[in-house]
């Protein structure tokens, strides 16, 4: 080699020292901002040298590095200029994998547009170039694209068409993350089983890489607050935040601290919403966690993790009284909101969609056109055959069309109607939900009144009339955790207001409780509601009259069918009874008015007797044959 070959190659052997020398601090130290000096400084080089496919190189391990640190803005600007210089000089050095990188890391920042844009463009240039072996990245991707849109079925296809490409090449982590993408979509869709197999499958395959259970228990925690099991959920939520990994990326981990803050607003709102001490336990422990999440994605500029914390935030706040601070937050979000929720940026992604969806279509066309166009070719060679076949050919595609259009409007049918349905679901449940909560606020409304009454019968009214609120509360909250949302289970929903009462009574030690459905005991809202509070009345003046002994007390709650939408109540114990002179009819107390009244109201009668201690039978009509009389 001459003395001015070696000199004239001596820039791409300097470059590639930083490059190394770059690597090297970074595997040692863990020292980014040596490696992006040394990677900027070796580009430099390249540049002024004019080595393109060095200056690809380079440029696409620093972006992809700025993507890896969560620096989503940089990676993008890095990625964007490969594309750029590519498109200016006929070069294709990374195009694909640019184009899917831009995309991926504008989706990270919300800027959905613009990762479509990216994205098809990158399913395009692959397709146009026939180099699609590794397609699978766009196409999934793009599903996340589609997912935030709310194209729930269309991101599924997507995905779904990635996860078939990457099992061709045993390619286990792309395969892990595409069923975990897939769970969250069934998610969104209520699917709540085929998600919890989805995050399953999904495991299965992180576990041979020696992955943290990290995604696991946080996307399993998604499945249990759909479920409204908000015990779980926070569990999960923190087994989630115990197993996040070092170097776990920031914008990853707020948001799997974003969802134990949740957790924890939903637990101290649900399962603690009369335990004063316990439910701002709860807010205090919440608050750390959110300002921490907030801090790693706002560090990183995760515009998806940034909303969902930023009102988390707002409600932490609130809640401990720091009314600054929430409204500082509010704002935050509604801001954040109204970029993400852009109609300009959507109605661009819609037009996207559309171009690449026309330039398929015509592509199978023009294939089904060529294609028609040989057989034309060989038909006109058999001349005695022709005009049969022709009008064979006419009739079959006649036909298939036909039968295609109305598949087509079937099943756009069908989605409209299942789309309708899961929405009218979801309603439902978020207005029990909201109704469960007032009811909520009422009851400490109550308590609250209570605190200043010292005169014992005021009193016992103020707990009669918030136990009685409560029972209701609680048919609601039943109502929306019922995969059923018509019904409800009246023993199961017996068997919690018992427990709940005998707390409130200081009972539980000295009465032993029995409850039995005989059967099929599920009532609508307008059956259970007055059914529920005729329990309350009962069961409270069992606890407060009927054990006044030694001897272990004894309470029985029975409901059975009698048939042709008849049905039986029976509330007895083994007390001391009423006195002999009692008339329940004439009784002037307003829990037994109450009984009297709802009973009537469910088109039915109670009926009192006093052996071996108290017992009523309360006989009433369901609501399908009330509405038959």
């Amino acid at each position: 080699m001459s003395h001015s070959s070696s000199l004239k190659e001596f820039p791409r052997f300097e470059g590639l020292v930083l490059e190394n020398m770059g690597f090297a601090y970074y595997l040692a130290k863990r020292d980014r901002d040596q490696l992006i000096k040394n990677l900027k400084m070796a580009m430099s080089i390249y540049q002024e040298e004019g080595l393109l496919e060095d200056l690809a190189n380079a440029e696409n391990n620093l972006a992809t590095h700025y993507s890896n640190f969560s620096m989503y803005d940089s990676a993008v600007y890095h990625f964007d200029q490969i594309i750029e210089r590519n498109l200016a000089n006929g070069t294709d050095y990374h195009m694909a994998t640019s184009y899917s990188s831009s995309g991926l890391n504008s989706f990270y920042l919300r800027h959905l547009d613009k990762a479509a844009e990216r994205l098809l463009g990158a399913i395009r240039y692959s397709k146009s170039t026939g180099d699609t072996a590794k397609i699978y990245a766009p196409y999934l991707n793009y599903g996340l694209v589609l997912k935030e849109q709310g194209e729930y079925e269309k991101a599924k296809e997507y995905m779904r068409a990635s996860q078939a490409k990457l099992k061709l090449i045993d390619h286990t982590r792309g395969i892990a993350l595409t069923y975990t993408n897939i769970g969250q979509v069934l998610i969104k869709q209520d699917s709540l089983d085929g998600a919890f197999q989805s995050f399953t499958d999904a495991w299965s395959y992180q576990e041979k890489l020696g992955f943290s259970k990290v995604d696991y228990y946080n996307n399993v925690a998604w499945i249990e607050k759909q479920r409204g099991n908000y015990r779980k959920y926070h569990e999960y939520a923190l087994e989630a935040v115990k197993t996040i990994p070092e170097g776990y990326a920031p914008s990853s981990t707020g948001d799997v601290l974003g969802t134990l803050v949740e957790a924890k607003l939903l637990l101290a709102d649900s399962v603690y919403f009369d335990l004063t001490n316990e439910k701002n336990k709860l807010y205090r422990e919440a608050l750390p966690y959110a300002e921490r999440g907030w801090h790693l994605a706002d560090s990183v500029n995760a515009g998806n993790v940034k909303l969902g914390i930023a009102e988390l935030l707002a409600t932490v706040n609130s809640k401990i009284g720091r009314f600054e601070e929430a409204f500082k937050y509010s704002q935050i979000a509604k801001r954040l909101s109204e970029e993400i929720n852009d109609q300009a940026k959507a109605d661009a992604i819609a037009r996207m969609t559309t171009e690449f969806e026309t330039e398929r279509i015509e592509g199978e066309n023009t294939l089904l056109q060529e294609t028609q166009k040989r057989q034309t070719a060989q038909l006109k060679q058999q001349r005695y055959l022709i005009a049969g076949a022709l009008l064979v050919l006419i009739l079959i595609v006649s036909i298939s069309l036909i039968i295609q259009r109305n598949r087509l409007k079937l099943k756009k049918a069908n989605a409209i109607v299942q789309k309708s349905l899961g929405e009218k679901e979801l309603l439902l449940k978020e207005i029990h939900h909201r109704v469960k909560n007032n009811l909520q606020v009422v009851s400490s409304l109550l308590d609250l009144q209570s605190r200043g009454i010292e005169d014992e019968g005021t009193l016992s009214t103020f707990m009669e009339g918030q136990n009685r609120v409560k029972a209701m509360a609680l048919i609601h909250q039943k109502l929306y955790q019922n995969e059923n949302l018509a019904t409800i289970n009246f023993e199961d929903y017996a068997n919690v207001l018992i427990g709940e009462l005998s707390t409130i009574y200081n009972k539980q030690s000295d009465v032993k409780t029995v409850v039995n459905g005989k059967g099929a005991s599920d009532f609508d809202i307008d059956t259970a509601i007055p059914l529920g509070l005729i329990l309350n009345e009962l069961i409270s003046n069992a606890y407060k009259y009927a054990f006044r002994g030694e001897e272990q007390g004894a309470l029985s709650v029975s409901i059975h069918s009698l048939g042709e939408g008849k049905h039986q109540l029976i509330v007895e114990d083994n007390g001391g009874g009423l006195p002999d002179s009692f008339d329940f009819q004439k009784a002037k107390s307003l829990g037994l008015r109450l009984v009297r009244r709802l009973a009537k109201q469910l088109y039915g009668n109670v009926e009192y007797s006093n052996i071996g201690g108290a017992k009523f039978v309360i006989n009433f009509t369901d609501t399908l044959q009330r509405k038959a009389i």
